[in-house]
């Protein structure tokens, strides 16, 4: 009895030396935190290394270690224990592990090493979903990496959850621009326009969807800010010279183009558009030996852009011949007489004209030889393009609209076989840039007769 009793003590003694001891550690560790908090870390350090000594693997003091050097900006070590500490069986049991990788990012974040920041904000999402930080950090990371989608998935969290993350509305309006989301995009880059600091590339952005608004106005304003940006400088001013380009307003185009010049980087796609545009913009104006100069340039690279070798081919044509390039340096208004004498060479009195763009006028005249008959509808086209049947086409529907019996398409340039071929059965007579050099080459000699 008397040894049953003994050993009863001795048990009773160890199990309290070892609750004492247990209870001992959590003291210890609650210790060693006081003394971070109050930054006393050298005393932190001691009680930590003593605890680690007696166990190598105590998880516990293995992480309060790692914030004690996550404090002493030991980055690299901190990660290097936080990693280690995942080594550790069950260490989850003893350790928060969803703040352990919250703590692995932030180091990441610190040593500049961004992808294992990503990686460890995944681990976190698959924890929580919904983890502001994450999403924020993942979203701006996959804008870097331009994928636009992904983004616009991450950073709309962001926003709903915590509004005040105010800089991540122009990184959703880039991508939700980007993935055609453009009624997203512009709630979203107005947003960013709100904000204190300068944007040039919210501007960018915006100016881009009015252009596709056709918000014209709006456009403009926005793209003239967006080019102090050097990023946007050569992509703003080209999307002003197109919105001007379609208005008809080649001069302002031209004016907003040749700014561009000096910066665009040769034998790329963006400076061939870019030239091609404003060498566009030159032929309208009638300013042809400019437009053959950009033309050109284009051509010494890349012969095969757009319609460059054909456009070249007929403007060296016009410009060896003096008499047909009397119509490309002039405006058809300064060339209304000789227009005039073209047609009535023809025996048509003309009673009414209509401009219809700075390339293309259009008169009703009776033949004076049938004057009982209807009108007929003539178009003057300055052209060097191939007139297609599209256009004979859509020239038929005019005389339609207009109540004319018949038509005639004059251009200073040929006409396609099938546009031939249509005009033959829509009452059309066709008179290409041959007849038209024959008429300026008299009506020239007459003048210098007269003089």
């Amino acid at each position: 009895m008397r040894y049953i009793l003994l050993i009863l003590f001795f048990c009773t003694v160890a199990i309290a030396v070892f609750l004492l001891r247990s209870m001992q550690l959590p003291a210890k560790l609650r210790k060693a935190e006081e003394f971070i908090e109050e930054e006393e870390y050298s005393k932190a350090s001691a009680i930590i290394k003593r605890i680690l000594d007696k166990k190598k693997d105590f998880a516990p003091a293995r992480y309060l270690r790692a914030k004690l050097l996550m404090r002493q900006k030991q980055y690299l070590m901190a990660i290097s224990e936080l990693n280690g500490i995942q080594q550790i069986s069950d260490f989850n049991r003893h350790v928060n592990e969803l703040e352990l990788h919250n703590n692995l990012a932030v180091l990441y974040n610190e040593t500049r090493n961004w992808q294992k920041e990503i990686d460890e904000y995944k681990i976190i999402l698959t924890f929580n979903p919904d983890d502001i930080q994450g999403n924020y950090r993942i979203g701006q990371a996959l804008y870097r990496q331009k994928d636009y989608k992904r983004v616009k998935e991450h950073l709309t969290k962001v926003v709903v959850m915590d509004p005040v993350k105010n800089d991540c509305y122009l990184p959703l309006g880039v991508s939700c621009y980007q993935i055609s989301d453009y009624e997203k995009a512009e709630q979203y880059l107005l947003k960013a326009l709100e904000l204190p600091s300068e944007n040039q590339e919210a501007s960018f952005y915006l100016g881009s969807i009015y252009k596709l608004k056709k918000d014209y106005i709006n456009s403009v304003e926005m793209l003239e800010i967006a080019k102090k940006d050097r990023r946007f400088f050569i992509s703003s001013l080209y999307q002003i010279g197109q919105i001007y380009f379609d208005q008809q307003q080649y001069g302002p185009a031209i004016d907003h183009l040749e700014q561009g010049l000096q910066s665009l980087k040769e034998k790329t796609d963006e400076a061939y558009s870019y030239r091609y545009l404003l060498a566009e913009c030159y032929e309208h104006e009638n300013r042809i030996e400019e437009a053959i100069h950009h033309w050109e340039k284009i051509a010494t690279d890349n012969p095969g852009y757009r319609s460059i070798k054909a456009k070249l081919e007929a403007y060296s044509s016009i410009i060896a011949n003096e008499n047909l390039m009397t119509l490309f340096i002039k405006s058809l208004e300064e060339l209304q007489p000789l227009i005039v004498e073209i047609i009535s060479g023809l025996n048509y009195n003309i009673v009414s004209r209509e401009k219809i763009s700075p390339n293309e006028f259009q008169y009703k005249a009776f033949n004076i030889k049938r004057i009982n008959e209807p009108p007929v509808l003539i178009l003057f086209h300055r052209t060097t393009r191939e007139i297609t049947e599209g256009e004979i086409v859509e020239f038929m529907k005019r005389i339609g609209e207009e109540k004319c019996k018949s038509g005639l398409y004059m251009a200073t340039s040929r006409f396609s076989l099938k546009a031939r071929s249509s005009s033959a059965s829509k009452m059309v007579e066709l008179y290409d840039s041959e007849f038209i050099t024959r008429v300026v080459e008299k009506y020239e000699s007459r003048k210098g007769v007269r003089k």
